[in-house]
């Protein structure tokens, strides 16, 4: 009785045990993701006028003489401390 127990908990777990599951329900293993065919292009960082901070260039606001900024609090306050 006991040798029919043992061999019902080993069946249930190959049932539901990950690594075989998917052949023992003709599913196929999950592809690995395609890799990035453009490749990102590394932007310059600049420094907040007013307080310092860096951020990427293209997220930064510019005043009349191009200074960076990092908002338009800052834009507007002008240089500070940085």
């Amino acid at each position: 009785m006991l040798k029919y127990l043992l061999l019902a908990v080993v069946i249930i777990w190959l049932f539901y045990s990950p690594a075989l599951r998917g052949k023992l329900q003709g599913g196929k293993p999950p592809k690995a993701p395609a890799p990035n065919p453009t490749p990102t292009k590394a932007e310059s960082m600049v420094q907040c006028a007013n307080c310092g901070v860096h951020l990427p260039e293209g997220e930064a606001l510019k005043d009349g003489h191009g200074q960076p900024y990092c908002s338009a609090a800052h834009r507007q306050a002008g240089p500070g401390r940085a």
